[in-house]
């Protein structure tokens, strides 16, 4: 991990500031944990294998392999602004032998596509890191075609519950928030999602929630997976390294309470671009 006291993050999302290797486990595990039901939901949208589809802040290309079986005869487009992330998705395509994937180093309110050039738009926890989130949506609503499909899929830290409570826990989520708001981010983004898409001209916006939960994936899982970032992102002015140490190691031996339990919510924000 690089040495957070030596430089600050440049935005919300900077896997230079993170322990890679961690973070890439735990943004692996949130697409597996799910990757059955989120292809169900997007055949659902009835997207044609010969769609043209962007991942939004695809990373290391995790969902875009998922959108790459979708669309076998069309186009994905991933965008990210870490030219790492995008050399492992591209990486991935290439082991699977598939040319239909093209990933662009690019910020989500400037993406290098033509005016009405995609079907579907996905975009998968990336909204908690913008700092101009309805510049985004503009965005999407300018590349996508008359029709086309806009998901964005985040969460919401009030939605967080674990119990037993440790002691220092509300502490830790107070320290992360604010570690993600200096620079940009917005930890309580999913109750937002529709405002975004409503103001920005789509039609047909629907939010639904997804509950994750210890029940699904056992507690030490689910706390990897749902606190896992925000340990990292906290500075000492924040919140001592020792108190978060002390918070982990609190919330670590839940995991072998029986009676313990973990939920929070996934937002899942659909539209349509106006067909005119």
């Amino acid at each position: 991990m690089s040495d957070r006291a030596d430089h600050a993050p440049r935005h919300s999302y900077d896997m230079d500031h993170l322990d890679a290797a961690a973070e890439l486990e735990r943004l692996k595990a949130q697409v597996d944990l799910v990757r059955g039901r989120e292809r169900d939901y997007l055949r659902t949208l009835g997207v044609a294998d010969d769609a043209t589809v962007l991942d939004l802040g695809c990373g290391p290309g995790f969902l875009s392999e998922v959108l790459g079986e979708l669309v076998p005869r069309g186009k994905v487009w991933g965008a990210d602004v870490d030219p790492a992330l995008l050399t492992r998705a591209r990486d991935a395509f290439a082991r699977r032998g598939w040319t239909h994937g093209t990933f662009v180093e690019a910020w989500a309110d400037r993406l290098p596509l033509e005016d009405r050039s995609v079907d579907l738009a996905y975009s998968r926890f990336l909204f908690q890191h913008l700092a101009k989130p309805e510049a985004v949506v503009t965005e999407l609503r300018r590349v996508l075609r008359p029709g086309g499909r806009v998901v964005l899929v985040d969460t919401d830290d009030a939605s967080l519950v674990v119990h037993p409570e440790p002691e220092g826990f509300r502490a830790l989520l107070d320290a992360s928030n604010a570690a993600q708001r200096r620079v940009g981010g917005d930890r309580f983004v999913g109750r937002k999602l529709r405002g975004y898409l409503v103001r920005a001209g789509f039609v047909d916006v629907g939010v639904r929630v997804e509950p994750f939960t210890s029940e699904m994936v056992g507690m030490a899982a689910f706390l990897d997976i749902a606190v896992g970032y925000k340990r990292q992102i906290i500075t000492e002015d924040l919140l001592a390294a020792s108190a978060v140490a002390e918070v982990i190691a609190r919330l670590g031996a839940l995991a072998s309470d029986a009676g313990a339990f973990g939920q929070t919510l996934g937002y899942v924000a659909s539209a349509r671009a106006p067909a005119a």
